[in-house]
Parts: C-alpha cells; structure tokens; sequence
C-alpha cells in the first residue's frame, strides 16, 4: 500500500536450547518486544530520518513517534506476547515532502512487525520477514481519498509549467473521497479492507488491514469544491492543455521535419517523414478550434448562472472512462487513427471538443463530490512542516490465533484518544 524505509536482515536466532519438530505449533512460546530506542541494527536506525534533512525536524519526528509507540506499549500491559517478538523501527518514505493542495509538510512513519517463530533443524528460530505489522503514517495522504485527476505526463500541470516543485494547477489537486472509509476520529471505529468473514481460519496468504484516521478538531481538513472553483479550474488546465499540445506538435513537425531533409538523396526517407507528419498530427484533430469551444462553454456557465448555484459543491462524473474514435487523415478505409479522449462525459463530448469538455454536474445521475484540501488546516505548515497535521494508524494482519489475538488486543486497548492530542 504504501512504500516505508525498512531494511530487512536476514538472520535467525536460537531461542533456547529446546527442540522441536517441523510442523509444531510454536504459537505458545514466550515472546518479547524490541523498541526503537533498542533497534538491533544501528546502521538502520542511524538513517532514519536522513529524509528530514535537520536536526530539528529529526528530533520533532523521532519526539511523535516515540509518543505513539509509548501508547502501542501501554496497549499491551495486559497482554503476554506469544510465538514471535515484536520489533520496533521509524523511517520515513522514500520522499518524505508531501503536498496537501499547496501546503507541503514532512511525512514520517513508525513500523513494528511480529516476527514469528519457526522450527528449523529442530530448533526453534525467529523468523526473518513478518506477515503481521503495525504501523503509523504521520502527515501522508489518507488511504481512501484519490486524486480525482491524474495524467500520463504530469509536467504541463504544474503551478509553473514544466518546472517539478511539487504543487499542482487546482484540477489536479481536487479529491474523490471514499466517505465509507475515511472517518476521522471514531476512536473505536475503523475501516477493514477485507472483511474477516470472508477469509478462512489459518489461511496465511490473505492479509486484511484495519485503518484508524485521525485529524484535528474543531477544523476540517477537507472541503467540497465549489461549482466555480471547478470550472475556474477548468479554464485554467485549459489553457494548460493547449500548451501541451502546441509543444507535441512543435516536437512531432521537428522530428519529422529531420527525415524530410533531402527529398533527392533519401525520396524514402522523405516520404516516410511526410506520412509520419500527417498521421501523427491526426491524433490532435482541431486542436485549437476544440479547445476554443469548451473553454466559450466554461465562460458561459461562470457568466450566466447565479452566486447561489456555483456555490455548491461541485459533483461529477463518478468514474475515469476513456473514448476512442477514428480520425480519417486519408480517402483509404485504414487511413485512420485512433484518437483516445479521457475524463469526458459523452462519446459525443469527446468528439466533439475532447477531454474535460463541460456538459453538466452528475448531481442527478449518480456522481460524485470533488473535494480539496483545506489550507486553513494547514496553517502554519510553512514554518513547522514535521508537526504533527494528520496521523493514520494501520494493523495488517492475518488469520490466525497470533493474527487475531495480536489485533483484537490492540483494537481494544490502544488509546486513540491519546494519538488524536497530539494533532492539538
């Protein structure tokens, strides 16, 4: 699901001088813990946070996690580990700079695997991987909200076109939320991926997870996209558009121009980069008076409609559908291509004026809310950017006796309370 700086070791280690037989059941041997501050591989542990780049925001990262790993320990006071040892480490993804809309924050994680035992050469050893595993995501995007839209090619769509900072055109920033999943702050509730039901007892292959979101109160971090602001973002990624494609075509007209250099010496070569122009321009069939043409809906809809209606929440098209026609560039029944139109609402939309045409919000048909992220929630990310803005807790688990007893004990004793103060 999500990517976390792990370095595995491949070892075992003799338990004690018992034996045992292939196949025994080892669930019921006396098990231990290992916290962070007691990481057995300090090469690890000594990069950490190397993502975070300062001290001071190490030090306010390794401060919060050790926070939450002090309420995982607290869970399990009660509690007498069997059959494996949990063992602690903290990172950060492989890019700990995250942007929520325009506000970007440093993202960090805790992860504690139950690395079990295993009969092997008739003496019990731990194992080197693990299948059951908690973990807390600090300041990353919440598991179950997507963003609405997505390209190929992302660079166009930049707030500075073609130059990567980060930070997206609104567009592409705007969020479909999976609002079955995503409950901030139900201290008891949580999201399961795969029901438990469903899976048989002992199977080990199928891993189900349990999602805990917490965010701050008073406050929300996401808002709807309003009518206006989807279709001001409209004209913008337009505008974009056009842009992009202008530079395709330059690109296309450049290379086959190199091929058309010397019509005597290479004639094939020259009608090879004549075809190779008309046909790949094909794929862009009236780009401009197309794009002309939705951009005039768009305005339309701004001008005509009242405050009130383009004050509610934009809702759209619930699913990416993609179009494909034909466009004839020649008189011959294969003289065509393939145009494909994605984030259309119509074959007729998209042939007609192409992607993003507007012909209507999906308040009656079915659709869905756009949603985005709040920079008033984000206030004060530029100065603090490891502080704490939204915590996802998850615990990934199998069916098992372990499995089971190991999420069951954590989903009844943890203090998610404790977790959602640290976001005050």
């Amino acid at each position: 699901m999500k990517n976390f700086i792990f370095i595995a070791f491949f070892y075992s280690i003799s338990l004690s001088a018992q034996n045992c037989n292939k196949g025994d059941d080892l669930s019921q041997l006396s098990g231990s813990s290992v916290d962070a501050a007691h990481c057995e591989w300090p090469q690890q542990k000594a990069h950490w946070f190397d993502e975070l780049k300062t001290p001071v925001n190490k030090a306010a990262a390794n401060k919060t996690l050790t926070q939450i790993e002090n309420l995982e320990k607290e869970s399990r006071k009660n509690y007498a580990i069997k059959g494996g040892i949990l063992k602690m480490a903290f990172g950060t993804p492989s890019n700990a700079n995250t942007y929520f809309g325009k506000n970007g924050l440093l993202s960090y994680d805790l992860n504690q695997g139950f690395y079990e035992y295993f009969c092997n050469n008739n003496q019990p050893k731990v194992n080197s991987e693990y299948a059951i595993v908690f973990r807390a995501y600090v300041n990353r995007p919440f598991y179950g909200i997507e963003t609405a839209y997505t390209f190929a090619d992302d660079n166009p769509y930049y707030e500075q076109y073609n130059q990567y900072n980060g930070k997206f055109i609104a567009l592409c920033n705007f969020l479909k939320l999976n609002e079955e999943k995503i409950k901030p702050n139900s201290i008891k509730g949580y999201y399961q991926d795969i029901p438990e039901s469903t899976v048989k007892s002992g199977n080990r292959s199928t891993f189900m997870t349990r999602h805990w979101y917490f965010t701050k109160t008073g406050i929300q971090p996401l808002v709807p996209v309003t009518r206006k602001q989807y279709l001001e973002a409209l004209l913008v990624y337009y505008d974009r558009e056009a842009m992009a494609t202008a530079q395709k075509i330059k690109e296309i007209e450049t290379e086959c121009a190199k091929m058309m250099k010397d019509p005597v010496k290479f004639p094939q070569l020259y009608e090879n980069g004549k075809k190779n122009l008309v046909v790949r321009k094909a794929r862009f069939p009236d780009w401009q008076k197309k794009n002309e043409a939705k951009k005039a809906i768009v305005q339309q809809a701004l001008k005509e409609n009242s405050a009130e209606w383009l004050s509610q929440p934009a809702v759209v098209k619930p699913q990416k559908e993609i179009f494909y026609f034909k466009n004839y560039y020649g008189s011959g029944s294969n003289e065509y291509v393939n145009v494909e139109v994605d984030y259309a609402d119509s074959l007729a939309d998209a042939q007609k004026t192409g992607e993003f045409t507007f012909s209507g919000f999906w308040d009656a048909k079915g659709g869905t809310k756009l949603y985005q992220y709040n920079p008033d929630y984000f206030k004060g990310s530029e100065t603090n950017p490891t502080k704490p803005y939204q915590i996802e807790l998850t615990y990934r688990y199998i069916n098992t006796i372990l499995g089971k007893s190991l999420v069951e004990n954590f989903t009844e004793n943890f203090d998610f309370e404790g977790v959602r103060k640290l976001l005050e």
